[in-house]
């Protein structure tokens, strides 16, 4: 009988945790000045950050789905520590990060 493999889940376990949103905002700037911020309309620059970051961008989305009315995606990509996919709610005045666990 032929082995069977089932695929492995390569993504990063992974949660949502709460940013202070206006902390966010002032984070959003300097990535707007610097050239730091993904849009998911720049598909290639996202779609590069999520694959190489193995985020689960669908689970991620639902997750932010259940805090926001419409939350907005953006990958801050500065090269620093608070880099990450992050979901926020102008709105709402709130914001998610997804958060990667050891």
């Amino acid at each position: 009988m032929p082995e069977v493999r089932y695929p492995v889940n390569d993504m990063a376990r992974a949660r949502m945790v709460e940013v202070d949103y206006y902390s966010f905002r002032q984070l959003f700037r300097e990535a707007v000045a610097c050239g730091g911020r993904v849009e998911k309309r720049d598909t290639q620059r996202w779609n590069a950050y999520v694959k190489q970051h193995k985020i689960n961008e669908v689970g991620a989305t639902t997750i932010a789905r259940t805090r926001f009315d419409a939350p907005t995606p953006v990958i801050i990509d500065l090269g620093r520590e608070r880099d990450g996919l992050y979901f926020y709610s102008d709105l709402e005045e709130g914001c998610l990060r997804l958060v990667f666990e050891d």
